[in-house]
C-alpha cells in the first residue's frame, strides 16, 4: 500500500504537468475572429466572436487576437473580415464622448463652480484630453473626459 500511494505521489504531478502543457499547446493554435464583417466605428458584440484553430502556425513576431475578453465591446478601428486574424491595432477602445455629441463640462476652483453645455469637437475616450466647444459663446474648451462621461476643465 505505501509503495502505491509512493507512485501516486509521483504520477500525479506529472500528469498535471502533461495536461497543462497539452492545454498551453492547444491555446497556442486558437485565433479569435468574428463570423461576420464588423466595420469602423463598431462595437464588437459577444455573438460575433469565434475561437478558430489555426491551420499553420504564425509568423515569427505576428501578434494576433487570442482571446475573447481582449475583443468583446472593444470597437473596430478598421474593417474586421470574418474567419481573419485579427491584429491588437484593428481595435480600440469605446468613447466616452463622440465628436459632436453635446457633453456636460464642470469649472471648479475652490468655491467657484460653473457647469455648462459644449460640443465635442474631437472623440475621446475616459481620463483622455478634449477640446469641447461651448454652445453659448462658442469658445473653444479643453478638458479631460471624467469617468462619468462629463468634461473637467481646471484653471490655467
Amino acid at each position: 500500500m505505501k509503495r502505491w500511494l509512493h507512485i501516486a505521489g509521483i504520477l500525479v504531478p506529472v500528469i498535471c504537468l502533461w495536461i497543462s502543457a497539452t492545454s498551453a499547446a492547444e491555446n497556442a493554435d486558437v485565433v479569435i475572429t468574428v463570423n461576420r464583417v464588423i466595420y469602423p466605428g463598431q462595437e464588437v458584440p459577444a455573438d460575433a466572436v469565434v475561437e478558430t484553430p489555426l491551420r499553420r502556425p504564425l509568423a515569427n513576431g505576428m501578434q494576433v487576437i487570442r482571446d475573447v475578453e481582449s475583443i468583446v465591446g472593444k470597437v473596430a478601428a478598421k474593417t474586421i473580415l470574418p474567419n481573419r486574424l485579427i491584429v491588437p491595432s484593428a481595435l480600440r477602445e469605446a468613447y466616452a464622448i463622440e465628436a459632436g455629441e453635446t457633453a456636460t463640462v464642470y469649472y471648479r476652483n475652490g468655491g467657484l463652480s460653473i457647469v455648462m453645455d459644449a460640443v465635442a469637437l474631437q472623440s475621446a475616450g475616459y481620463g483622455k484630453p478634449i477640446r469641447v466647444r461651448n454652445t453659448l459663446s462658442g469658445r473653444t474648451i479643453s478638458g479631460v473626459v471624467m469617468p462619468d462621461g462629463t468634461v473637467s476643465v481646471e484653471a490655467r
